[in-house]
């Protein structure tokens, strides 16, 4: 049998999309964003300077965001046949750290109404320091920080045992968060979002490679002849 076209598959088309076009905007963020990665006076003074610029960044962002969560659902689900009670946890975790992502995304907004309010950067910095230390923002921070390292991890043990996707792409995913939280900005951020990138592309096109010839296998197995030999029988 022929290998499927994808168009005769269009979840896992769609989760292709999903898987290559998230981290693709992502970086285009990183790439277009003004901040600097220091002190948040001047990460506000960046922003006051180039409002436009890191406005379009944001939004690039937030159509990331929307596209990262089927992204990462659907491999936790791509997993559920080998280890299902790892994804389901994989997923409160995705959808806790997506959720804390959301705060962080509103506190972009919080950072543009700031910078450009007319306050002085050292003034301006103070008002958003003290929103974001409020208890709603170190719960959506600690929910965005802990649900991406234990989401990640749980996604990756549970790829690994599906042998759905490649080992290389495995590894390149539990770099991301490494490379993220510990590579310097403002360079930090563009690089691991280019391994995030380049990890869930790897494992998009394995996906559509793999995914007609388990097809195919399936239906040209030949019929069990004991349960052929029962129908006959009557």
């Amino acid at each position: 049998m022929p290998d499927l076209p994808v168009i005769t598959r269009p979840r896992t088309a769609l989760l292709c999309v999903c898987l290559i076009a998230a981290p693709l905007a992502e970086t285009v963020e990183q790439l277009l964003s003004p901040l600097t990665g220091g002190s948040t006076a001047d990460d506000l003074a960046a922003i006051a300077a180039a409002p436009e610029r890191f406005l379009l960044s944001v939004l690039i962002g937030l159509l990331a965001t929307a596209l990262l969560l089927p992204a990462l659902l659907g491999l936790a689900h791509r997993t559920s046949e080998r280890s299902p009670l790892l994804a389901l946890f994989a997923s409160i975790a995705i959808g806790a750290s997506l959720l804390g992502f959301a705060g962080v995304r509103m506190s972009q907004g919080f950072e543009y109404a700031f910078a450009t309010g007319g306050a002085s950067p050292a003034t301006a910095a103070a008002q958003f320091e003290a929103a974001i230390a409020a208890p709603i923002g170190m719960v959506m921070t600690i929910a965005f920080l802990a649900g991406t390292v234990i989401g990640i991890v749980l996604l990756a043990i549970g790829l690994w045992r599906s042998r759905r996707v490649p080992v290389g792409s495995i590894i390149l995913l539990l770099l991301f968060p490494v490379a993220d939280l510990t590579a310097p900005a403002p360079a930090g951020p563009v690089i691991s979002h280019l391994i995030l990138l380049a990890a869930l592309t790897w494992m998009a096109i394995a996906l559509l490679r793999t995914a007609p010839a388990r097809r195919a296998v399936h239906a040209s197995a030949p019929a069990d002849p004991r349960r052929a030999h029962t129908t006959t029988g009557g």
